[in-house]
């Protein structure tokens, strides 16, 4: 159609199409943003309800799972024949690996939330690899190791326990399993004016260099069966560097004259800057038979 035979009456028509079919766009905008605040809605509610499920759940398994533990280790200190002992060392044994998954599982959750906020506190590192040392006695003595913790700076860190303690549980934990029998591992604390840095280091198979990027992707698994008895869910190097991250840190890798290194680095926390209380260990307590407070 030429524009010369086009009339005021054919402008109109074709405005008026134009306001119509605008309309119709901003009716449709307004119905998918009210479907979408509808769904966002929908979305923190479900996220509210996750997130009190997994403190309610995550109760309901580590108070019994305490109770157990300390039951087990009870009847082991007063057990009169060697059956007993046997088997009440067997059971705190599979309680302590279904623990440990545990903790696990509950990390990976409260990181995947985003509801891993820092509860800082002083914190004694040598605490926690003593009470490191016993949560894995049972593999140290199976495999004859020697645990080592070199201090380089004699100080207190302020820092979340409960995350240093499941990061060093989760490295650790790999130290051990992957480690020859007869071997040691080192646990170095040290730390400058800005980081303070723990490594673990271990004289076991290594970390093969393709594997090195995706070692910390959840359920990954790249052993070769040499060292490691089981295979383990594939979540500790995850949470260990979910959890450094959320203290704003980082963690490493690496392969030095045929030991396996890894180092987490975390920035300080100025003491001075917060109230906090002081830590020891992990604080995770159970009761114990004379009434009192006893710490795992």
């Amino acid at each position: 159609m030429s524009i010369a035979t086009v009339t005021d009456n054919d402008l109109l028509q074709e405005i008026s199409r134009r306001f119509k079919e605008k309309e119709s766009s901003i009716q449709e905008m307004e119905f998918m943003t009210k479907k979408l605040l509808m769904l966002n809605e929908k979305n923190q509610d479900s996220q509210e309800v996750k997130s009190q499920f997994l403190s309610l759940i995550k109760n309901e398994f580590n108070n019994p799972m305490s109770s157990l533990l300390n039951i087990s280790s009870l009847i082991t200190k007063k057990a009169k024949d060697d059956t007993t002992v046997k088997l009440s060392s067997m059971l705190k044994e599979e309680l302590l690996k279904l623990d440990f998954s545990l903790k696990n599982i509950f990390a990976a959750s409260e990181i995947e939330a985003g509801e891993i906020g820092n509860d800082y506190s002083v914190v004694d590192v040598k605490n926690i690899f003593d009470e490191l040392v016993e949560y894995f006695s049972f593999i140290i003595k199976d495999k004859s190791l020697v645990l080592e913790f070199i201090n380089k700076q004699d100080e207190n860190i302020v820092s979340d326990s409960q995350k240093l303690y499941l990061i060093l549980l989760n490295l650790i934990s790999n130290a051990c399993e992957y480690s020859y029998p007869d071997s040691k591992i080192t646990v170095t604390f040290e730390s400058n004016e800005k980081n303070f840095t723990i490594s673990v280091e271990d004289s076991g198979e290594g970390v093969y260099e393709e594997h090195t990027k995706n070692i910390y992707n959840r359920f990954s698994h790249f052993e070769t069966g040499k060292t490691r008895a089981t295979a383990g869910l594939g979540l500790g190097l995850s949470v260990a560097r979910g959890l450094t991250e959320a203290l704003e840190g980082s963690i490493d890798n690496y392969v030095k004259k045929g030991k396996t290194v890894f180092t987490i680095e975390i920035k300080k926390i100025n003491e001075d800057d917060m109230d906090i209380s002081t830590g020891v260990g992990s604080n995770e307590f159970m009761f114990d038979d004379s009434d009192g407070m006893v710490e795992f």
